[in-house]
């Protein structure tokens, strides 16, 4: 009897088999996604081989309700990489699976037909400077012997690294192979969308959260049957199913976006790597600021080298200016009264200017003053946050809004006092001290709105706009040559959080907002707002200096042994009950330590530790941190299934997390 072997994404490690549906050829199915009742559930599931059976009298087998695809999407490689990501990662084949081909895409009623238009490149001649015209020839003349090799393309801002993306993009087109060029944010996309289809047509392809279902199925069907060359997008991008692909670029590779939390918790740039080794692709991680573990890899020569250390043109790095409450004065609650100078000399040259703080909202606390509470989220513990336009208080984390009291609900004081400054107390001030300015806010409440970041990319880029304030996602990869003034307000947010990356994110971020001033004619200037002038991160990024920054800090990784000295796991142990949470997290520490003890597996355990936000929606979070050898560890993390858990609880783990918190 023929039946079908099936990957369910559920976190079970097995496959399971079901009949074919009636009056299909079964070997016609292999390779698609099928409907197909699991328990009580319907789900989406993959039919990865067809089997001839002898005898099934003992198995009770189902029939597949229904088959959703009309062409195969699952190939050979397919399967080795949801292999790679099951064993990696700890998650079940179906799981894997469904991060790579997604269970939601829809299958369009007409699938447009290909157009693979003959000339469509317009190409313009860029001239290269030397630097960029050796990191060319390094990365094409891999691409040309069609071999694996992989680059860290270490650019200071402003170098050209998308000039170099773009003759290596050429290089693989012209072999007719494929490109795949991921970025961490979707904002980013749009730029280079812009620049790509100037320089290349109309054959690229735009993948990220952001489009409907029926769009990712169109879109997977062209990559696979070469309908387009290039696919742009965000982390899951590199899944696109190219079956000639023959260059890779992860672009801003220290960014913890190309990393998933969720199940399966894979790494892009890890993916990246296992594709490049089966096409023979070329893949180039680039960023002004390395991860240190991708700049440790390069100078053990695990990565390829190439530095680019002069920006465009020999145009000058911006000059940095690091303002403290000791040698600054407030004009407003926000911003010293030489920022407040800078800003509106800039204005008056006709010149653009960056804002740059971390948090959005208007303000992270309210406090009464007369007995001290803050305003907590009911299912979370934190403070909400206070925003504007509406008035509200709003949680980041499970979304609870509520209406802004008159009094303190524990003491009835009327007199109650915002703390703290947010994206949204920043355009305030601006404004209400530029009255004649174009002011656009780019964060996470403004982009939730369809269109906002087209719209602030080209407003600033059409000059509409004279100040761009945002959080993280302005931080990177806009080019914009009217920019001349960066401001950075409270630099040090992230620098004191419990976590091992915190340090190296806070010189990131500053680093790359700074990278934005001074990109066209004019000379750049920066004014960094910081209670913390004299930290390591803050001098580095004052100086441009990341080769100081990393021996710094990575000695510090060494000495509390952490990556890139180790390997790490982060389980989360959750319940709505916090005894249970508790007592869950005591026992599971318990036998992780005594199974890796029999196991004789050199690991060191850490915990359990309430996570830095104890409770989200109404969930209690511990946390126990596994540190050493990944292999190891993942023969620690396959004897989970073991451990028996109380009613409620839900024990997660993520191999090599982007933060602990």
């Amino acid at each position: 009897m023929i039946v079908l072997e099936l990957a369910v994404p559920v976190p079970l490690n097995k496959t399971f088999y079901y009949l074919p549906p009636e009056n299909l050829n079964p070997k016609n199915i292999v390779g698609k996604r099928v409907k197909a009742q699991f328990g009580k559930r319907t789900l989406t599931a993959y039919v990865i081989s067809c089997l001839d059976v002898e005898n099934t009298d003992d198995l009770k087998l189902k029939r597949i309700i229904e088959v959703e695809d009309n062409d195969s999407l699952i190939t050979e490689e397919t399967v080795e990489i949801a292999n790679y990501i099951s064993k990696n990662y700890v998650c079940s084949l179906g799981e894997a699976l469904a991060s790579m081909i997604p269970v939601s895409m829809k299958l369009p009623k007409r699938i447009p037909k290909n157009k693979i238009a003959d000339g469509e490149e317009i190409c313009e001649n860029h001239i290269l400077n030397a630097q960029q015209t050796n990191a060319v020839n390094l990365i094409n003349k891999n691409l040309k012997k069609k071999i694996y090799n992989a680059f860290l393309l270490y650019g200071i801002t402003a170098s050209g690294k998308t000039e170099v993306y773009i003759n290596a993009v050429e290089c693989a087109l012209k072999q007719n192979r494929s490109t795949i060029m991921l970025f961490p944010e979707i904002s980013l996309t749009t730029q280079f969308v812009d620049i790509m289809t100037k320089r290349f047509g109309t054959n690229i392809g735009v993948w990220h959260s952001g489009i409907s279902n029926v769009e990712k199925y169109s879109l997977f069907s062209k990559a696979k049957n070469g309908g387009i060359k290039i696919m742009i997008g965000a982390r899951s991008a590199v899944f696109a199913p190219f079956e000639n692909l023959g260059l890779i670029i992860v672009d801003e590779e220290h960014e913890r976006a190309y990393k998933q939390d969720k199940k399966p918790s894979y790494d892009a740039r890890e993916i990246a790597k296992q594709r490049g080794v089966y096409h023979n692709a070329v893949v180039v991680l680039g960023s002004a600021t390395p991860s240190l573990e991708s700049y440790k890899d390069a100078i053990e020569n695990k990565l390829n080298l190439i530095e680019l250390s002069e920006r465009i043109h020999k145009r000058d790095l911006p000059e940095v200016k690091v303002l403290t409450s000791k040698n600054g004065t407030f004009q407003t609650g926000v911003l010293f009264s030489e920022t407040i100078e800078a800003v509106s000399k800039a204005l008056s040259r006709r010149e653009q200017v960056i804002v740059f703080l971390n948090r959005r909202g208007y303000s992270p606390v309210i406090m009464c003053r007369k007995c001290g509470s803050v305003y907590q989220c009911p299912n979370c513990s934190i403070s909400m946050v206070f925003h504007r336009n509406p008035d509200m208080l709003k949680c980041h984390y499970c979304g609870e809004i509520k209406n802004l009291s008159a009094t303190c609900s524990k003491c009835k004081n009327k007199d109650m006092t915002v703390f703290g400054t947010g994206t949204q107390k920043v355009e305030n001030e601006l404004k209400k001290l530029f009255k004649n300015a174009k002011i656009f806010r780019l964060d996470g409440d403004t982009a939730s709105s369809k269109g906002n970041y087209e719209k602030a990319y080209n407003g600033m880029k059409n000059e509409e706009y004279d100040i761009l304030i945002g959080t993280q996602m302005i931080a990177k990869g806009f080019d914009f040559p009217r920019v001349s003034l960066v401001c950075v307000i409270d630099a040090d947010t992230s620098l004191y959080l419990p976590d091992f990356k915190s340090v190296e994110k806070t010189f990131q971020l500053i680093t790359q907002v700074a990278g934005r001033s001074g990109r066209g004619d004019m000379r750049g200037s920066v004014i960094v707002q910081t209670s913390h002038p004299q930290h390591y991160a803050i001098e580095c990024a004052k100086n441009h200096d990341f080769v100081s920054f990393y021996k710094t800090e990575i000695e510090e990784r060494k000495r509390l042994f952490y990556p890139p000295y180790c390997d790490l796991a982060k389980i989360s142990i959750r319940n709505k009950e916090e005894k249970r949470a508790e007592e869950d997290s005591e026992k599971l520490f318990s036998f992780l330590e005594s199974t890796a003890k029999i196991c004789k597996l050199n690991l060191k355990l850490l915990g359990p530790v309430s996570a830095y936000i104890a409770k989200i929606n109404n969930v209690y979070r511990k946390y126990i941190i596994i540190k050493g050898d990944r292999g190891n560890i993942l023969e620690l993390a396959r004897l989970l299934e073991d451990f028996k858990q109380s009613s409620g609880t839900f024990i997660g783990i993520e191999i090599m997390p982007s933060d602990l918190i």
